[in-house]
């Protein structure tokens, strides 16, 4: 299913909440997975930083990104709501790809 990979978001997580993030994040994205058959969530701490995340959707069909990111919206809302708000800084990609 690597049809259409596609960075959707960046994640800089501030504090000392960044390893409940990514469990959270992680767990978020199962949730996603097992309902949704169209499009695939991973997430991805970079390996030289210990609070920045990427966010990847893979979709079965060619999609465009900002296609991809519209039928991400309610993953990406649902990102921001892991850890306190003051914590979370995310950009949104656009035109990316792994």
């Amino acid at each position: 299913m690597e049809t259409n990979k596609k960075l959707i978001a960046v994640v800089e997580i501030g504090g000392d909440k960044a390893i409940q993030f990514w469990a959270r994040a992680d767990d978020l994205a199962q949730q996603y997975n097992e309902k949704s058959t169209d499009i695939v969530y991973t997430v991805v701490k970079l390996p030289d930083s210990d609070n920045l995340f990427r966010f990847f959707a893979t979709s079965k069909e060619e999609m465009t990104q900002e296609t991809l990111l519209e039928c991400s919206r309610e993953f990406l809302d649902e990102l921001l709501t892991l850890v306190p708000s003051d914590c979370v800084r995310i950009k949104i990609a656009e035109g990316k790809e792994e």
